[in-house]
């Protein structure tokens, strides 16, 4: 049963914030093809870790959620191209998971465009999903632009 105050933008009695209160309702659904980069690497339990951090802070339409943060490359150039992503936000890693919007979407996850353009949410049907979607992010790949160790 939902602990919702029913009042948009409102915690709820548990603390937990509504995710839907963080999704950008005017953002069009990405081409399958588009590139989806999460700095690595990653293991069952990091990704075990980071699901169940969300799920301490938000419930989703009132319900239960499960999910890990990725970047979405939605431009082939600019600000929000995967040379771009790879060159500013995830310059600290120096492998990254490399996938597609459709390989997540076949494997079962949901993309969710959450906070700051272009983050999103892959949302885990449960959080016994995580081996599939270890395996949905692909294999890790260099980061060509990641900061040298110490810098």
């Amino acid at each position: 049963m939902s602990a919702s105050s029913g009042e948009p933008g409102v915690a709820r009695t548990d603390g937990r914030e509504e995710l839907r209160e963080r999704v950008r309702s005017d953002e069009v659904a990405p081409d399958d093809a588009r590139v989806v980069l999460r700095g690595g690497p990653d293991t069952l339990s990091l990704l075990r870790s980071h699901a169940r951090r969300v799920n301490r802070l938000f419930v989703l339409d009132g319900d239960e959620v499960w999910a890990i943060s990725v970047l979405v490359a939605l431009d082939e150039v600019g600000a929000r191209s995967a040379d771009s992503l790879l060159r500013s936000k995830l310059r600290s890693y120096d492998v990254v998971y490399r996938s597609t919007v459709s390989q997540l979407l076949t494997a079962g996850f949901s993309l969710l465009p959450t906070f700051t353009r272009p983050h999103y949410s892959v949302v885990l049907p449960e959080l016994s999903a995580t081996p599939a979607l270890l395996e949905a992010l692909g294999a890790l790949v260099e980061n060509p632009y990641a900061l040298p160790q110490g810098g």
